[in-house]
């Protein structure tokens, strides 16, 4: 049995890697990527703009420069652009304009000035699927020329920097490198700082190694990584630098400080010439805001080249196959371990919108230094992890109650077949009578020493013991029963009536706020059932005479444990004695803890008749009329925790409660010295108007009839809450 509730215990473990495995094959099969993507554009919306880079300048062509100078631009016009700004000195030029071909005037002098120039980068673009590619303007060789290619997500959006590729013979552009990349070097060559590579192959510029990305890097799964890409950190959603027109070049009407020493690109912004690409800025926007040139997203990848070498600025990173599954498992551990400890659905639904809150919050931290984590993968992990422990927390628990009520069958008859074994005519007081008492230092099943006798009664002797093979020899609590009978037939049937009911004490020690069985055995034909001690102090020490307990005292109380006996009447078992004196407040978190289920009574599935009366059971002024008659209902329960929360409010012991002859409502005597004698209505001694509604709840609870009572803890809370 105890297996039984191991493996219970054990489900929440196998749920969360079962889910893990399940949300890491969704990532596979690319079902989350388009998700992560668009939570990965969030997060680069909401990072610090970081303004215009300084180290650059823009000179964009406008729609009143083509209207000016024509398009597409001569080869005389970009030959008097290159003389301008070469007379201001800047360290490298970026022409983000194809010229395979040749556009006169000036063709032949723009060739001579780009092949005898150690600072200015032309561009070409290799072949695609969609194009076979743009050739370099003619007589230059490749380390001359960057290309322009830009690598689009399945979407459409700017995501990646493409640094280098491998060159095909037959590509009519033969350069490997990109234009970013070979004016970043040439800007930093000044420097004295030149590439590098690493003994694993990797690109290197000074001490910062250029880690490429994977198929499977942050959010995305099987993207296409070919060639050598890293993830593109954008400075600016704004500005990423200073910008000019071709006209404000041309007629002379910048300062030299805005060329000299900068990296210049030169490259349409018009709108009708349609060089506009899609970002993460613009992403879930209507508009078109957020979308960028391709000389503006050219010089947003030379921006991030320089600022991770000169600046420290982060590069990206990205957990391993390993340590995603590690991610997503931590979250989806934390969906379980919510379910398990949250029952109600609005505390689960909250505790859970913390979590995605904090996994959120907690991911745009991360982003902000580099680290770019699944975010949806995490995010469903810890839902349906949830969800499924809960799930099947439901069906385990229906799987149970099922169980016990064929326990209950079963019980039911040994315990008419017990009866005939007895040597009694009449009905025994119990399967069980007190057996002979333990000493002090006496050791069961050499492991649990008795230190102290706690207390005993018709049903048994209680016990503290030490676990000596447990660390620290924690404390526990032997319950000691004896059989009432000796011969064979009887000792057969009364241990399994004793296993049928440790199985059932060892379900409701599920519940956190029921003691544990930890071990059920026999021993010298007697058994012994041993549970988990809860340290702390009983209501008993709460409700002293004479002291009234607050409202709000009063009603947590109540809803503390109803709480537990929703579950304890969920499998058909009533207490029978609640009292102050089994309601333990424990010391760790203040909870209340419902103890001694000596006196359990299981709702038998048939109808209770004469034949199977129970003995009455329970403590006086607590225990209601049917149950001391030997029928007791599940809202005989409800009735003693009535009295309790009446003794409460009033600071009157159940033994002074009185019932009126009419109306049948407790009443208590006023023991003034002027009125004696005469009963009031218990709420007028607790100070509280006869129309509270939690007078009327607790009338209901504690009426004479039982039929008239609450049917269900269920209702009780309901009206409470």
């Amino acid at each position: 049995m105890l297996s039984n509730l191991l493996t219970f215990r054990n489900q929440p473990v196998i749920i969360c890697g079962a889910v893990t495995v399940l949300v890491i094959g969704l990532q596979k099969l690319q079902v989350l990527e388009t998700m992560e993507l668009k939570i990965y554009d969030q997060m680069v919306q909401l990072l610090p703009d970081q303004g215009p880079d300084q180290r650059l300048l823009i000179i964009g062509i406008t729609e009143e420069d083509l209207q000016k100078w024509n398009w597409p631009l001569s080869g005389e016009i970009l030959d008097r652009l290159f003389d301008k700004l070469q007379q201001y000195q800047p360290r490298a030029i970026g022409l983000d304009i194809f010229r395979d071909l040749p556009v006169q005037p000036g063709h032949e002098k723009l060739l001579q000035r780009l092949q005898q120039s150690d600072i200015i980068v032309p561009v070409c673009k290799h072949a695609d699927s969609k194009s076979v590619g743009i050739a370099s303007p003619q007589g230059l060789e490749p380390s001359q020329v960057g290309f322009s290619d830009l690598v689009e997500d399945t979407d459409g959006f700017i995501r990646r920097n493409l640094i280098s590729v491998n060159v095909e013979k037959s590509d009519n552009c033969q350069t490997p490198y990109s234009l970013s990349w070979q004016l970043a070097t040439k800007y930093l060559a000044v420097g004295g700082i030149q590439p590098q590579l690493t003994t694993k192959k990797e690109l290197k510029l000074r001490d910062v190694v250029f880690k490429p990305l994977e198929t499977h890097s942050g959010g995305y799964e099987n993207a296409d990584t070919r060639g050598y890409q890293i993830l593109l950190n954008y400075r600016s959603h704004r500005q990423i630098a200073p910008q000019v027109t071709l006209t404000d070049i041309l007629t002379g009407k910048i300062q030299p400080n805005l060329v000299k020493d900068r990296i210049v690109f030169i490259g349409s912004t018009a709108p009708s010439l349609k060089d506009v690409f899609n970002t993460p800025f613009n992403s879930g926007k209507a508009d078109d805001s957020g979308r960028m040139t391709g000389v503006e997203i050219h010089a947003q990848i030379t921006s991030e080249i320089l600022s991770a070498v000169l600046n420290n600025q982060p590069l990206f990173w990205f957990l391993p196959p390993w340590g995603e599954f590690l991610w997503i498992g931590t979250w989806s551990a934390i969906g379980g371990f919510l379910a398990c400890r949250i029952r109600h659905p609005l505390g689960l639904g909250i505790g859970q919108t913390i979590s995605l809150l904090v996994l959120f919050a907690g991911n745009l931290i991360i982003f902000t230094q580099g680290g770019w984590l699944p975010v949806i993968a995490p995010a469903l992990s810890l839902i349906l992890t949830a969800n499924a422990v809960i799930a099947y927390s439901n069906y385990a628990s229906k799987q149970e109650e099922q169980k016990i009520r064929g326990i209950l069958e079963k019980q039911a008859k040994d315990i008419e077949e017990l009866r005939s074994h007895q040597t009694n005519a009449d009905y025994n007081n119990s399967n069980y009578v007190t057996g002979q008492p333990l000493n002090n230092n006496a050791r069961l099943k050499g492991r649990y020493q008795i230190t102290d006798r706690l207390g005993g009664g018709g049903f048994g002797k209680t016990y503290l013991a030490q676990d000596t093979q447990r660390p620290r020899n924690p404390l526990c609590v032997v319950k000691q029963l004896s059989p009432a009978e000796r011969n064979p037939g009887y000792l057969k049937i009364a241990t399994r009536l004793f296993n049928s009911e440790a199985y059932i004490l060892e379900t409701l020690g599920k519940h956190e706020q029921i003691p544990q069985l930890l071990a059920f055995f026999e021993q010298n034909q007697e058994f012994y059932l041993i549970q988990e001690y809860i340290e702390g102090h009983t209501l008993t020490k709460e409700l002293t005479p004479g002291k009234c307990c607050s409202y709000d005292q009063v009603i947590n109380i109540l809803k503390e444990v109803l709480q537990v006996l929703v579950f304890v009447h969920g499998y058909g078992v009533i207490h029978r004695d609640i009292k102050p004196d089994n309601l333990i407040r424990r010391t760790e978190d203040h909870k209340i803890v419902l103890i001694d289920f000596g006196g359990v009574k299981q709702i038998q599935p048939q109808q209770q008749t004469p034949e199977n009366l129970t003995i009455g059971f329970g403590t006086s002024g607590y225990a209601p009329g049917e149950q001391l008659n030997g029928m007791p209902q599940l809202n005989s329960d409800i009735y003693a925790l009535g009295i309790i929360a009446i003794q409460a409010l009033t600071g009157i012991t159940p033994k002074d409660f009185r019932r009126h002859g009419n109306t049948g409502l407790i009443v208590i005597a006023n023991t003034s010295s002027s009125d004696e004698g005469i009963l009031q209505n218990w709420q007028r001694i607790a100070n509280i108007n006869d129309n509270d509604e939690l007078v009327k709840v607790l009338n209901k609870m504690v009426h004479l009839d039982f039929t008239q009572r609450y049917e269900s803890v269920q209702d009780v809370l309901k009206d409470i809450n």
